[in-house]
């Protein structure tokens, strides 16, 4: 079987020939460009496709999206890198919001400085920048990478990330300590601008369910010790529930990224309508051991189980080999589980440790 007929064999409820192996390179290629250490046969969209293939992978990060986005009511984007600073800006009739990040050369990131929200007057002006947020369909570069991937894997369908508003200030707008803030605040006015927000993004929702695309996932990079159970059933699981109804409608199967700690929110996902949990992390650096995923996780389907850290020399040879093995043998028990990196593997992966995972694949499967 080829790595998308493996794919399309679990989300169908069917036994595949050997468990379906799937990451999330892109960290990994972007520092090797960085350094200038890519070979040049690995440039471009083909390149990208062949450096999976090379490493023995199914390829399934990143397909373009459905759309292209403009403004109206006054609204402008502007960004301005100068040095290692990225400044961001929103300009409104209703106020400015600004962020900083800074790139980290030594993790080959970007870290916010400040963020856009900051106040109650920030989260306005945020939903007005939503409000007059303008998607225009665009199919034709998905489809395209969709072609050119092939049997080589499948793309995922992203919503605008993240998906749920309170994602969104968690993970980028606002930080954990502001949101949190927010809501002690004014719980109130909180939930009800929220509320405004999840009713702005109706027409990407609509661009992806009429897409030929099968597999949609929710970019939201949960992870409980963040969002918690509190939150996560107050303001994601009814929206949650909402899209995933939308999409299943269209014939989707819907997954969700799911890549620091799983207790309680894995166990939370299939009652919000989800098919697929992705990236999920288990023990040495989550906190649920390969062999009870299944207990947490109930019916989801998963993907993940090798912790992007053991790729990188912290951890031995023998250990990761010990791991995999694992994770092999309950996938053979377990058609409903995927292998796959949790959630990236990093810029100082050991050379030779992507490839090792097929080898022990197809000498334990």
């Amino acid at each position: 079987m080829t790595e998308r007929a493996r794919f399309l064999a679990v989300l169908d409820g069917k036994k595949p020939d050997k468990p379906p192996w799937y990451a999330d390179l892109s960290y990994y290629y972007f520092a090797l460009q960085k350094d200038g250490k890519l070979d040049e046969c690995y440039e471009g969209d083909a390149g990208y496709l062949r450096f999976h293939q090379d490493k023995g992978v199914g390829i399934y990060f990143y397909a373009p999206n459905m759309w292209d986005l403009s403004y109206s009511g006054g609204v402008h984007y502007r960004e301005q890198i100068t040095g290692d600073l990225k400044n961001c800006s929103y300009v409104t009739p209703a106020g400015t919001l600004n962020s900083i990040q800074k790139y980290s050369h030594e993790t080959y990131s970007w870290a916010y400085l400040t963020h856009f929200v900051n106040n109650f007057n920030d989260l306005k002006i945020m939903l007005y920048v939503l409000q007059n947020t303008v998607y225009h369909e665009q199919y034709l570069a998905f489809d395209r990478i969709d072609t050119l991937w092939g049997e080589s894997g499948i793309p995922a369908a992203i919503p605008p990330v993240s998906v749920a508003p309170l994602q969104k200030l968690l993970s980028r707008w606002a930080g954990i300590e502001t949101t949190v803030n927010l809501y002690m605040e004014d719980s109130d006015s909180f939930c009800d601008i929220l509320a405004e927000m999840e009713k702005t993004e109706d027409k990407p929702f609509d661009i992806i369910c009429r897409s030929n695309a099968r597999y949609v996932e929710f970019a939201e990079n949960l992870s409980s010790e963040i969002t918690g159970r509190t939150f996560f059933e107050q303001f994601n699981a009814p929206y949650y529930a909402q899209r995933t109804a939308e999409l299943h409608r269209s014939g989707k199967t819907v997954g969700i990224h799911i890549d620091g700690t799983l207790k309680p929110c894995l166990s939370l996902l299939a009652g919000c309508g989800f098919d697929v949990a992705e990236a999920v992390t288990p023990a040495p650096v989550g906190d649920v051991e390969i062999e009870d995923l299944r207990l947490t996780a109930g019916e989801l389907i998963l993907i993940g189980g090798i912790p992007g850290a053991l790729f990188s020399n912290v951890y031995s040879n023998a250990l990761f080999d010990d791991h995999v093995a694992r994770l092999i043998k309950a996938c053979k028990a377990d058609s409903r589980l995927m292998i796959g990196v949790a959630d990236q593997v990093p810029p100082d992966a050991v050379p030779g440790r992507i490839e090792r995972v097929r080898k022990l694949i197809d000498q334990l499967s």
